[in-house]
């Protein structure tokens, strides 16, 4: 009753509040230094096709201009200054990249070497962007870009670097936007895989989560898979394919409801009840909260369906939509102290969940955004 009564109170807060709230992530983070204006226009030109976030590399303030000798006898002499480990400072910094799959590094060319401010950038945030996915683009004079490959790959050692790098020099300015359109094709980037999944019975949706193994990888790619299943023992319901799997068996002692295994090499087993076995079997997932799950599926013979499902903000309870059910989830688990475990539950994505989250979540529904 408490509940019902704090959702009422809820409703009514959001309406007063009301507004339009898009809850998006970014998957590009596009890093530019810019001193002429130069590779400030490629990055652009870069994130607006992609979709990409854009974050500006800004320097000390000391650099001589307008752009001429003077600047790079000065970059030329900071430059020595780093090589003896003396970094100059720069006024940007980043906490963390964990909301980007990839990042496009822009730079500009100093004395045949990357540009220092983004130099110094690379080496603020080298451990942060270990086994990140990284690309890079340069802009020049006429000169080769060879040591500004150099210099990214030193300084970060642990990145994965994505395809050639883009080279825009003086001859290819006005062709800026045609270049980075194709560049862009050639770039590779492979997003994180979903742990996340989606059992469909009916019109019960039951989330479900992935084990980490090569059986689970190779069912991943059957997805998304509408099957009939038999029923067996009063607690399960199988299928079996007409190929093997890659398998790693044990005995599980213990079977809960909601386990999604595999027997032998070829028979997905769906269980419904909890039970202690002597049997072995591959884990491939597991349904998140199996309650209903063996009303859904009945005593015969059942059509389900399992496929990936990715993070969304706001759906909380992993259905793939947004409803009142999310709000009443999300409520569960701020009074359950357990809502930073769930990542669609930051739905202001300010790295917090609270109560600011169900009313913007609200006025999502109301607005019907």
């Amino acid at each position: 009753m408490k509940k019902i009564f704090l959702l009422f109170m809820l409703l009514v807060s959001a309406c007063a509040t009301c507004q339009a709230v898009t809850a998006t992530e970014a998957r590009t983070l596009v890093v530019y230094y810019t001193y002429s204006g130069v590779t400030e226009t490629l990055a652009q030109s870069i994130a607006n096709e992609c979709g990409g976030t854009l974050l500006q590399v800004v320097d000390h303030g000391n650099y001589p201009r307008p752009e001429g000798q003077q600047t790079y006898n000065y970059a030329n002499n900071e430059r020595s200054q780093i090589d003896a480990g003396n970094w100059p400072e720069i006024l940007t910094s980043v906490e963390d990249f964990d909301d980007w799959d990839a990042f496009i590094f822009c730079t500009p060319l100093w004395n045949g070497k990357m540009a220092n401010p983004m130099l110094t950038f690379l080496h603020n945030h080298a451990d942060k962007l270990n086994r990140k996915q990284v690309a890079l683009a340069v802009t020049s004079w006429s000169s080769g870009i060879s040591q500004v490959i150099v210099d990214a790959h030193n300084y970060l050692p642990n990145a994965t670097f994505i395809g050639n790098p883009l080279h825009i020099d003086y001859n290819h300015r006005s062709q800026m936007q045609e270049m980075a359109t194709q560049w862009l094709t050639t770039l590779d980037f492979e997003l994180p895989k979903t742990n996340k999944m989606r059992v469909i019975v009916g019109d019960k949706v039951f989330p479900a989560t992935l084990a980490d193994n090569n059986t689970t990888e190779e069912f991943r790619e059957l997805l998304p898979l509408t099957i009939d299943m038999k029923e067996l023992n009063g607690n399960e319901k199988y299928y079996y394919f007409n190929h093997n799997f890659t398998v790693d068996s044990s005995v599980p002692d213990m079977i809960h409801a909601g386990d999604i295994m595999l027997y032998g090499q070829n028979c997905l087993v769906l269980f419904y009840d909890t039970f202690e076995t002597t049997y072995s079997y591959t884990r491939i997932g597991a349904i998140n909260d199996p309650t209903g799950l063996a009303e859904a599926l009945g005593a015969g013979q059942a059509t389900v369906t399992f496929e990936l499902a990715e993070d969304v903000i706001g759906d909380v309870n992993s259905d793939g939509s947004l409803t009142i059910s999310d709000v009443t989830t999300l409520i569960d688990l701020l009074l359950g102290g357990d809502a930073t475990s769930n990542e669609a539950a930051d739905v202001n994505t300010d790295g917090n969940v609270n109560i600011a989250d169900v009313t913007i979540l609200i006025d999502m529904l109301l607005s019907g955004n």
